[in-house]
């Protein structure tokens, strides 16, 4: 017999509202985000559930399409319970599985913001769940700073040669830091983006689609633009999504030039973020990833360098629970387990976390 109730959302207010009373939650889970993904015409679902007519949480997804495999759905960062049991995360699971089907998609997979939870383990192995062969996405490691903390005590948790480079940036009379809320500076992100694209050879979305996202944020209040400049010249871009009591460090980019001249802008980036998250009276200042397992200390990464920034900078490196699959076409997810776990290991990155 089925405990939990599967709403459709009234109101985009009142979703949000309800996600802001979980534990853990992302801009992943908020209503610009569903707008987006509704608007570049993806087949995208979300549902708050209940349980005895009070709100336990969320389950949110879409379905995206691999060339070689076919359909699958993803539940990024999601799903989210509140105080529940193995039977709830079965009903969840359960309630996934049947929603990939309906959708002929060959797998889904599950990527809650949760660090630990013994329930949920055991509905994993009850339901025939599997660890993604994917290195850890979507910020599933990240490093988040406590902004209860003063700016003394947040500048005592760096490294000296962190807290050093931040200092002289701030006294140096040809950096200069400037804040926007606006999509004025979408046309010099575009261009920051495209170069750090091509200088680290990462493939990303085209940044007309980037854009959109941010437009709908900025629509709502949430994107930041945090610009650094030498000789009033731009050279580095931060971008900074807020939602309820998180600032997240979505996107970033640098002009190829300078960043080959070693001006170390980023740390003062750094830094305004923190003043900035402090002055919106936010409590999480989240830098979304790019980090290498806790255990992957002195071993060869593409994000080593990336983490050893992130880490420098202080902070608690946040981990949660690996990304989980379950195979709807048993032999179809065989051969994309096989292809995934070699295309992503030969790559340098690890799958285990």
């Amino acid at each position: 017999m089925s405990q939990l109730e599967f709403r459709e959302v009234i109101n985009e207010q009142e979703w949000n509202n309800l996600v802001l009373t979980l534990p853990n939650y992302s801009f992943l889970n908020s209503s610009a985000r569903y707008q987006y993904l509704k608007e570049v015409g993806g087949n995208t679902f979300r549902y708050l559930v209940y349980k005895e007519n009070e709100f336990r949480g969320i389950v949110a997804g879409n379905i995206g399409h691999s060339k070689i495999f076919g359909k699958f759905l993803e539940c990024k960062h999601t799903p989210l319970l509140k105080n529940a049991n193995k039977a709830d995360w079965s009903e969840i699971l359960t309630f996934c599985k049947d929603l990939g089907r309906t959708n002929r998609c060959f797998m889904v997979r599950t990527s809650p913001l949760i660090e630990s939870d013994s329930n949920l383990e055991e509905a994993y192995t009850g339901n025939y769940v599997v660890e993604a062969p994917i290195q850890n996405i979507d910020a599933l490691i990240s490093q988040y700073f406590d902004m209860s903390k003063s700016e003394d005590e947040l500048r005592h948790d760096m490294t000296d040669s962190t807290r050093n480079n931040i200092n002289k940036l701030s006294k140096n009379p040809d950096i200069s830091v400037k804040m926007f809320d606006d999509n004025s500076q979408f046309e010099l992100f575009k261009n920051f983006h495209e170069q750090t694209k091509k200088n680290k050879g990462y493939i990303d979305r085209p940044a007309e689609l980037l854009l959109k996202e941010l437009q709908i944020q900025v629509d709502n209040r949430m994107c930041y633009m945090i610009v650094g400049y030498f000789q009033n010249r731009p050279i580095s871009i931060w971008q900074c999504t807020v939602f309820g009591k998180y600032m997240h460090i979505y996107q970033a980019g640098s002009d190829t030039e300078f960043r080959e001249k070693n001006i170390r802008v980023t740390y003062l980036l750094f830094w305004e973020s923190v003043k900035l998250a402090k002055q919106l009276g936010l409590q999480v200042l989240d830098l979304f990833g790019g980090m290498t397992p806790p255990n992957y200390t002195g071993k060869k990464h593409p994000w080593s360098g990336v983490n050893s920034f992130k880490e420098s900078l202080g902070g608690k490196k946040m981990v949660y629970m690996h990304s989980r699959d379950f195979a709807i076409n048993r032999s179809m997810y065989f051969l994309y387990y096989i292809y995934s776990y070699l295309r992503t290991t030969l790559k340098g990155y690890t799958v285990k976390w």
